[in-house]
């Protein structure tokens, strides 16, 4: 059993029933949401011109290895309709492993911890709201700590599994 934090996000309508379906689609495949964090909206980054994102970062259980988690991950999507056509584009799912334990991991096709978390302040504030005390390897540093010193706050902790919208 390993536990890993994901983030989901959608910018095509229905945004709430996409990240709903994902979180479905993700129970199916025996994961098990344990901690979330609130939705919330982020502005696209790069591709073309796009609806704003609606963002969820859960922490869950599963009997899955890094590989394992990103199969889930692109099954949920493929659920929910992703294309893959357009780089940075629109989508109805978007699911990133951010992190598996405390787990480094660096394949062509996943590489964790996820290299964006501490350029994006919405996964960096997700992570330290959903596994405050797990640590990012390549700073030595807790998410809770990382998060405080980009100016973050505050961060609560003690998220719940989601409820609706």
């Amino acid at each position: 059993m390993s536990e890993a934090v994901l983030a989901l996000g959608s910018n095509l309508a229905p945004r709430e029933r996409w990240l709903d379906d994902g979180l479905t689609a993700l129970a199916e495949r025996g994961v098990t949401v344990v901690a979330a964090s609130p939705r919330w909206h982020t502005r696209a980054l790069g591709g073309p011109p796009q609806p704003d994102y609606l963002d969820l970062v859960i922490r869950a259980r599963a009997d899955l290895d890094p590989p394992g988690w990103l199969a889930a991950a692109r099954w949920a999507e493929a659920r929910a309709g992703r294309r893959r056509s357009l780089r940075w584009g629109p989508r109805t799912l978007d699911v990133d492993i951010l992190a598996v334990g405390a787990r480094s991991w660096r394949t062509a096709a996943l590489e964790l911890p996820h290299p964006a978390i501490l350029a994006r302040p919405y996964l960096l504030r997700g992570l330290a709201l959903v596994a405050p005390r797990w640590g990012h390897p390549p700073t030595g540093r807790t998410y809770r700590a990382l998060a405080r010193a980009q100016g973050l706050a505050p961060v609560r902790t003690g998220a719940g599994p989601p409820g609706p919208g």
